[in-house]
């Protein structure tokens, strides 16, 4: 049995990546596939005039939205025919290391991640977590390179709020604090 994880978020590539993985190297009935999500912490300040309940909501809207990433993500899997899904919910500050601690934790084989091909401009501003999960990673990784980033039409309201019922109606979840 092989552990694969899969780093997704809400491009095509992300699906581009998984149907990668399961069309030539994921052996359906036996191997298991994590898909994770870290949701990133909103920067607070400690004399930020910021409520609590401001906070508490942001925290919420945030964790809803890779929730649902996770449960679009995990149907697409399964479509394509996977039987051992995990669907990984993490907190933190910096994606890639949190990333990194997760498939230590899980004994992942194999880390799949993606890649938009930002040119290196928008790169060095933003960074690249797909490098810097390469370059730290202690397991094989796997970079599906997609297309160039596009852009990703937002949900209609009734799909939203059909997709929020469904999330929360959704508890496979397993919540990692990867803060480091």
């Amino acid at each position: 049995m092989v552990n694969y994880m899969i780093a997704v978020d809400d491009s095509s590539n992300t699906e581009e990546s998984i149907k990668e993985i399961v069309n030539h190297l994921f052996k359906k009935e036996e191997d298991t596939l994590y898909l994770i999500s870290v949701a990133e912490d909103p920067i607070t300040f400690p004399s930020s005039a910021m409520s609590a309940v401001i906070v508490a909501e942001t925290l919420k809207a945030i964790e809803r939205k890779h929730k649902t990433i996770l449960v679009n993500r995990a149907k697409f899997a399964k479509n394509l025919g996977v039987q051992n899904v995990k669907a990984l919910l993490g907190h933190g500050n910096h994606v890639g290391e949190a990333v990194i601690k997760a498939a230590n934790e899980k004994s992942i084989h194999y880390l799949v991640v993606g890649r938009r091909g930002m040119g290196p401009i928008k790169r060095i501003f933003i960074g690249s977590t797909s490098r810097y999960i390469l370059e730290h990673a202690e397991c094989n990784v796997i970079c599906v390179k997609g297309s160039v980033e596009e852009n990703v039409q937002s949900p209609t309201i009734s799909e939203e709020s059909k997709a929020h019922e469904e999330v929360d109606s959704y508890n496979d979840f397993e919540h990692l604090h990867l803060h480091v």
